[in-house]
């Protein structure tokens, strides 16, 4: 374990966490307040963070969601920065940097606020900013694979976008929202540990 690993320790800390909260959620959704516990299909993040629980009751998820997205938004910002890092083009570089990180910021803060909708919606379109950045630095690399992952996130918020905002089959929106949840963090994740991969020529003991 090095410090490379540290956003992937923070990472696996954080989803037995999200587990205990989508096990301890009351119930209820948009679609039905007295359905009972937590459905992906039809219960988006957010439920698990609201004192109330759609059913009414206390929401016993929220002790446990609060500190899983924060260890999932601090290993998402450092992710982002270290990312940046790697980029030779400044206004790239900058792009990942400041919008990256700025997810994971918006992120946490709309879960746990009550400006969520205006939050999640700043978090969303910073994300795809620094999606776009990213693409741009992983197209110059020729990373053909990471490439077509970080086009899938942008589709996957894209499509939710229409759901939430135009009424696009906004009973796939759930579902969508929590795919995208998880193919944004295994891209980000993929990418980080590809491109600070430590270069072993610089350390490698010149021929006698």
């Amino acid at each position: 374990m090095t410090r490379r690993d540290l956003p992937l320790l923070g990472i696996a800390a954080s989803l037995p966490l999200f587990g205990l909260a989508v096990a301890q959620y009351p119930g209820g959704n948009d679609w039905d307040t007295a359905a009972a516990g937590f459905r992906f299909t039809e219960n988006y993040v957010c439920a698990l963070f609201q004192p109330l629980a759609i059913n009414g009751l206390e929401n016993a998820a929220r002790k446990f969601a609060i500190p899983a997205i924060l260890l999932l938004c601090l290993s998402m910002g450092y992710m982002f920065w270290a990312v940046s890092r790697r980029c030779h083009e400044r206004a790239t570089r900058k792009t990942i940097e400041i919008f990256g990180i700025g997810t994971a910021v918006y992120t946490f803060l709309g879960v746990n606020t009550p400006m969520h909708d205006l939050l999640v919606v700043i978090a969303a379109i910073f994300f795809g900013i620094a999606a776009i950045g990213m693409l741009r630095m992983l197209h110059a690399t020729r990373r053909l694979i990471s490439v077509l992952a970080g086009l899938l996130c942008l589709g996957l918020l894209i499509a939710l976008a229409a759901m939430r905002h135009a009424d696009m089959r906004p009973d796939l929106a759930p579902i969508t929202e929590w795919l995208l949840f998880a193919v944004a963090i295994g891209w980000l994740t993929f990418v980080y540990y590809a491109v600070t991969k430590p270069d072993r020529s610089r350390t490698r003991p010149r021929p006698e």
